[in-house]
């Protein structure tokens, strides 16, 4: 699917991630950021996880393990390395997204914790991001920035507002063979408490 179609409103249907034993396991910062690193680029074998988010391989296989116990990896075959087999771990669809955990309240312990977890993972891209090789803060290939915007909507600007977000989210869901480096974007839309304007 192309982005164009994703903006026209057509993107493929997702993987909803619901069960209460998947949601816990992405609260781990390091199985959140494998889950995405998947997601992103799969199929994965361990030690390309391991480059794509600075750690020792041996330290990630119980995520592995955990996030393949919930069905939020899947083993997707094995390449030759050395003649060596190296086990490839992906996601179980292309698209995986937590629209349909939100609307369940039973669910916000967990997805409160989620969010938590991507905020403190986004102060730390944002610390490698300032000192990584293909950094850009100005011009088309800026690839560096952040804000925290507090508006009033109304209902039209809202829809628009959520149509930008999922073309984001399918312009970087389809990126994965490109040239400027690995980026991340994150994101919190939240109502504020207090009282509407009337």
């Amino acid at each position: 699917m192309s982005a164009k179609q994703a903006m026209r409103g057509k993107p493929a249907a997702a993987y909803q991630v619901v069960k209460p034993a998947q949601l816990k396991a992405v609260v781990s910062p390091v199985r959140g950021t494998i889950y995405s690193m998947a997601a992103a680029f799969g199929p994965l074998s361990v030690r390309e996880i391991a480059e794509l988010i600075g750690a020792a391989p041996s330290s990630l296989y119980f995520h592995i393990e955990r996030l393949m116990s919930v069905g939020l990896l899947v083993e997707a075959g094995a390449r030759q390395l050395a003649k060596k087999p190296e086990q490839l771990y992906d996601v179980p669809h292309r698209r995986m997204r937590m629209t349909e955990a939100i609307k369940d309240p039973r669910n916000d312990p967990y997805l409160k914790a989620i969010v938590g977890s991507i905020c403190k993972q986004a102060n730390r891209d944002y610390t490698r991001g300032r000192g990584a090789s293909h950094c850009r803060v100005s011009g088309a290939s800026r690839n560096l920035r952040f804000a925290r915007l507090v508006g009033r909507p109304d209902s039209a600007t809202l829809a628009k507002v959520n149509e930008h977000l999922e073309a984001i989210n399918e312009l970087l869901a389809e990126s994965a063979e490109g040239d400027a480096g690995v980026v991340s974007f994150s994101f919190v839309l939240a109502p504020r408490g207090g009282r509407r304007k009337k």
